[in-house]
């Protein structure tokens, strides 16, 4: 301890005396400072450079003394953060309840490679100990659309969860339509704990690495648009990673749902999970439906009539239209509506009367009702109004964009359109792959046009011409490179300002460099700079730069790590892109309000600090040069996703698209899942896919 105070207090020492001298040269210098004057300024921008280079680098060498937390202590973290997010997702999937149906299962065994010790059949309320007798723990569910599938994984995650040992993996669910199958599995499942519970990239490999997760895969079926996929699927090329996925001499443990059908398909086709359990979910009992009206609803009296017909027609439209616990939960939620008043808006006695002949009817008629339902019950954010038919139309224009990419499994840019999941800056292509990269490409043009433009009214008609050229130029080839990049980048990456990174060594380490590598380039910048135009401006610019380059730099994060909700990557993005924006605009106007005068340098400068902003974010990001990738236009091709979907086109949305999805997530029309949303279920998007131009009058029943 004694010797890492010691070195900190050395490092410290010299750190200060470097910054002394610097700032002495400097006030010695900068009111004596003539044009041409370029070896002080040099000096003193070459000792402060060299001050923070030796203190960062004393915090490279003590972060690199530091190794991060023991796989154990991260995974207890993890467990805590994804226990917290599974029980609201769970709430959810029950329609904001805690009252679950008793899904019972019984075990299908495979034509081989099964798992050892597994039960004939089980029940929700025991399926942690089902799962812990597996001999490997491998379990795969599967059953009918809307049998329960994902609220018994979610289950058994709880469960878990609550009862995990130290040495127990941590269940993550991920859903599987998402899935690039080339890349590889560790790489893909510690990506989504880097992006959905702000893991360090070296702790989630570690954890991968050490099979400290157990990944829970959702929706197995959701991968290929034919209902019967084959071998050469996108499911077919899933199963059979997971059947190399191995834990020390045998397969890795892994929870697995897909609908039977999609199952059956691919074990036809010689495709399955190896050694593991498949359990099919039963259609609801008549007993457990019961059950559940009676423990679900506020009054089982009003339920009477519906209890009697299931009772009298066992296996009739309405029982079998009723006999998932999705039915049986989307029922409960239309039927239990409430009036401000406290009466109920409909009386679930109308339900046998109606000619609902088929159970496909029942599911449709419940469909159409729940968006009235939630539309009535969950009220619209401050200064908005969400009308049924409005609601109804911008969840129709989701739905249907997601299954035209299910269908058509269509690629941009080399991606694969995903089919479930609803990201904010990855939407654009809803409104044409074309269209919204030329009106970012035009709102950056724009910009630089008119700040190009009013620069050059702008500047006195006297001055130095060396100093005019120089900041025509730099806005001219701004301007070039920014319009340029708008429509060169498909896929922008987002941007974010992460101050927590400096928590971690790892964090600390991607600072240092970055923050050195600010430095260096300043002085270089500076020492150009103060031959070219002058040693005042010189000064200015390489030493302010450097060091609002460093610290932005170092603070930047790309991608979408760390980001908590859907909305939070665009606007993270775009304060990001305002912090770097005030930051330039602050370097450059400080630098020449000395060359010009005050009130001329800040007014000019306005304009300047706009347009080398948007060229430093698009082309060089706030970034360091150690990573790759698009350059934070996220937020600028979110806007023109938004001005593409306007009344005047064939496709509409919110203006404020990312308010909207909030308030379906809590009116229970849509999930949350990382940084996407989803439909609450598939049924519910592929119905108003289906019902796009159509306006279902089925909220007709006579009110309570």
């Amino acid at each position: 301890m004694m010797g890492k105070r010691g070195g900190a207090f050395g490092y410290g020492a010299v750190t200060a005396l470097l910054l002394g001298a610097a700032v002495a040269l400097s006030g010695w210098t900068l009111p004596r400072a003539v044009v041409g004057d370029v070896d002080p300024v040099g000096m003193a921008i070459g000792l402060t450079a060299l001050a923070v280079s030796v203190w960062t680098g004393w915090l490279t060498v003590r972060s690199l003394r530091w190794q991060e937390a023991a796989s154990a202590e991260v995974a207890e973290r993890l467990a805590v953060e994804v226990l917290d997010a599974e029980r609201a997702a769970g709430r959810q999937l029950l329609g904001d309840h805690d009252k679950a149906i008793d899904i019972r299962f019984t075990h299908l065994p495979a034509p081989a490679h099964n798992a050892d010790d597994a039960g004939a059949e089980g029940r929700l309320e025991e399926v942690a100990e089902y799962y812990r007798l597996l001999q490997p723990r491998r379990l795969v569910i599967t059953g009918a659309p809307g049998a329960g599938k994902t609220v018994l994984a979610v289950q058994l995650m709880l469960r878990l969860l609550e009862t995990r040992m130290a040495q127990d993996p941590v269940p993550v669910r991920l859903s599987l339509a998402s899935w690039n199958t080339e890349q590889p599995v560790d790489e893909w499942i510690a990506r989504h704990l880097v992006d959905a519970y702000r893991l360090s990239v070296t702790a989630a490999e570690a954890l991968v690495k050490a099979r400290r997760v157990l990944p829970v895969l959702d929706g197995l079926d959701e991968m290929d648009a034919d209902p019967d996929p084959g071998y050469a699927s996108r499911a077919g090329r899933a199963v059979r990673a997971f059947n190399a996925y191995q834990q020390s001499t045998g397969k890795a443990g892994l929870v697995l749902t897909c609908r039977s059908r999609a199952h059956e398909a691919l074990a036809a086709a010689g495709v399955w999970a190896h050694d593991a359990a498949r359990v099919e979910i039963r259609p609801v009992d008549p007993d457990s439906v019961q059950r559940f009206l009676r423990d679900r609803v506020d009054d089982p009296a009003r339920w009477s009539p519906v209890r009697e017909a299931l009772a009298q027609d066992p296996h009739g439209p309405l029982a079998t239209g009723l006999s998932t616990p999705w039915r049986l939960t989307l029922a409960v939620t239309v039927y239990e509506e409430r009036l401000p008043d406290g009466t109920y808006r409909r009386h679930p006695r109308t339900l046998p009367g109606l000619a609902l002949d088929t159970s496909e009817a029942v599911g449709k008629h419940l469909l159409g009702l729940l968006i009235p339902a939630a539309a009535a019950r969950r009220p619209a954010p401050r200064g908005a109004v969400y009308t049924t038919d409005e609601v109804r139309a911008w969840l129709a224009m989701l739905a249907a964009y997601l299954q035209q990419n299910a269908i058509t499994g269509r690629q941009v840019g080399g991606r694969l359109l995903s089919g479930t999941d609803i990201v904010l800056h990855e939407l654009w292509p809803l409104a044409g792959t074309r269209l919204p990269r030329a009106v970012s490409t035009a709102l950056v043009a724009a910009l630089s046009t008119v700040g190009s433009a009013a620069l050059l009214l702008l500047l006195p008609p006297t001055g130095t011409s060396l100093i005019t050229y120089f900041i025509v130029g730099v806005v001219a080839l701004g301007s070039v490179l920014t319009t340029c990049t708008a429509w060169r980048d498909v896929w922008p990456e987002p941007v974010r300002m992460d101050l927590g990174r400096l928590r971690t060594p790892v964090g600390r380490r991607h600072f240092a460099r970055a923050f050195v590598l600010g430095l260096a380039s300043a002085t270089v910048a500076g020492v150009v700079s103060a031959i070219t135009i002058g040693s005042v401006f010189g000064l200015a610019f390489g030493l302010t730069v450097g060091l609002i380059t460093g610290l932005v730099t170092g603070l930047a994060s790309h991608g979408t790590p760390g980001v908590m909700d859907p909305n939070g990557v665009v606007r993270n993005d775009l304060a990001a892109w305002l912090l770097y924006s005030l930051s330039t605009f602050l370097v450059f106007g400080f630098g020449f309000s000395l060359v010009f005068g005050l009130v001329v340098g800040l007014v000019s400068l306005v304009t300047v600090a706009v347009v080398i902003t948007l060229a430093s974010v698009l082309m060089h990001g706030p970034r360091t040069g150690l990573s790759t990738g698009n350059r934070g236009m996220a937020s600028i091709r979110y806007v023109a996703l938004l001005l593409c979907t306007r009344r005047w086109g064939s496709r509409r949305l919110p203006w404020r698209l990312g308010r909207f999805l909030d308030w379906c997530y809590g009116a229970g029309l849509i999930r949350v899942a990382g940084i996407a949303y989803q439909f609450r279920h598939r049924e519910l998007q592929e119905y108003l896919a289906l019902h796009i131009d159509s306006d279902p009058s089925a909220g007709t029943d006579e009110p309570s």
